[in-house]
């Protein structure tokens, strides 16, 4: 039996709860080999190479591109993806980012870099992800780019809607929902 054979074996011996764990470490392994990658490729992200960090499909596996907007962003976000409705293939994405980032190209650069892992695979990436993603693109540790993203959260005034709890009020136009992803990190 080969060592691929083995580790078939071995998927099916596991519980449930052992085979979601295993995915899971499995997809946070290769979202820090992204980064890394990406950062050997682009020397990290920069408000100097935003354009080409986006339009490489090694690093997004979708077109991508900027609206400084809400979108359907929560209160708590500073940044939220969506489907382009603009792309006639229906494989592009718009990251909508808050409008105040418009006058901070240094921030926009963190926004993305947190926000690369939930544009490549939605729902099932975690803040943790999003964070190891994002420190090592950056050429951080995890702590420090951690400070920057609570930063970044402060500068655009995302409110803190923490799990389980409503969401403070905001304007009509935007709908409330408190989904478990990007919730407050600095609270």
């Amino acid at each position: 039996m080969n060592d691929l054979q083995q580790t078939a074996q071995d998927l099916l011996r596991m519980t449930d709860a052992k085979l979601v764990q295993f995915g899971k470490d499995c997809l946070g392994i290769h979202i820090k080999e992204q980064a890394t990658n990406a950062r050997i490729v682009h020397g990290g992200l920069s408000p100097c190479n935003i354009e080409t960090f986006l339009a490489d499909r090694n690093v997004l596996r979708h077109p991508t591109r900027l609206v400084l907007g809400y979108g359907e962003m929560e209160p708590h976000q500073f940044a939220e993806p969506g489907p382009d409705t603009r792309d006639d293939t229906g494989k592009g994405r718009i990251l909508y980012l808050r409008p105040v980032l418009g006058q901070r190209s240094d921030l926009i650069a963190l926004a993305i870099s947190y926000m690369v892992p939930v544009i490549n695979y939605g729902d099932a990436v975690t803040d943790e992800d999003c964070l190891g993603y994002g420190a090592a693109l950056m050429g951080m540790d995890r702590e420090t780019y951690y400070g920057l993203i609570c930063e970044l959260a402060d500068v655009v005034g995302a409110e803190e809607c923490l799990l389980g709890e409503s969401c403070p009020s905001q304007p009509a136009e935007l709908d409330c929902g408190c989904p478990n992803r990007l919730k407050s990190l600095c609270a």
